[in-house]
């Protein structure tokens, strides 16, 4: 039968089709799918000659239903004789049974083990966690500070708690001097006793910002 020639001009080499530009009549290019050279000796690639059959599909295109690639070999699928094919099949099929029927007692007792092995390790978590509940305090039992023991308190520690809460993290910048460029009262007074040249404390009673901040 005649064959046609054409140029493979694109090829999707994931998906496994292509288009070919046939030498006669290049107005439409022809669909040719892998499955048509399955038995070539490597996959297409762009710029081969190929020779083809096409049939139209039911869309108007035409696809190659018969193919080969020009110049490269086609694989003849090898016979094996049918007598040695059963005897192997035989054997095959007695070597596997045989090593089923052998490995499955072994194979039955490690799926036994693996489900115990399981519930074992539950029950020694969960028998952990109880212990950490029933060690852990109460609620109740947590002692509560009254007066008394408030008042037993050194002073010095109490003093030096609270001045540690109560100042807050400023720290002297350049430029920062006017009143303006505080964000609180807090700050303004952090400034105008720890950084130099502050312009806040215009009568001088230690207050600053006293219109803007600290009002």
């Amino acid at each position: 039968m005649l064959m046609d020639r054409g140029v493979l001009v694109r090829w999707n080499d994931e998906k496994g089709f292509g288009f070919i530009q046939p030498e006669k009549n290049a107005a439409q290019d022809v669909f040719i799918h892998i499955s048509v050279l399955k038995k070539m000796a490597r996959k297409p690639i762009v710029g081969d000659s190929i020779l083809y059959q096409t049939e139209v599909q039911n869309d108007g295109k035409r696809k190659a239903v018969i193919a080969s690639i020009e110049g490269v070999a086609v694989i003849a699928a090898s016979a094996t004789p049918r007598s040695h094919s059963h005897v192997q099949s035989r054997n095959e099929n007695f070597n596997f049974n045989n090593k089923a029927h052998y490995h499955s007692p072994r194979k039955s007792s490690f799926n036994t083990i693996i489900p115990l092995l399981i519930i074992v390790a539950i029950v020694i978590f969960g028998f952990k966690q109880y212990q950490e509940f029933n060690e852990a305090p109460a609620i109740d039992e947590v002692p509560v500070l009254t007066n008394e023991d408030i008042e037993r308190i050194p002073m010095y520690e109490t003093k030096s708690r609270t001045q540690a809460t109560a100042t807050p993290s400023f720290q002297c910048e350049a430029g920062k001097t006017h009143c303006s460029h505080m964000s609180s009262c807090a700050e303004a007074t952090f400034y105008i006793q720890h950084c130099p040249n502050t312009q806040m404390d215009g009568d001088g009673d230690g207050i600053p910002c006293e219109r803007q901040w600290c009002s």
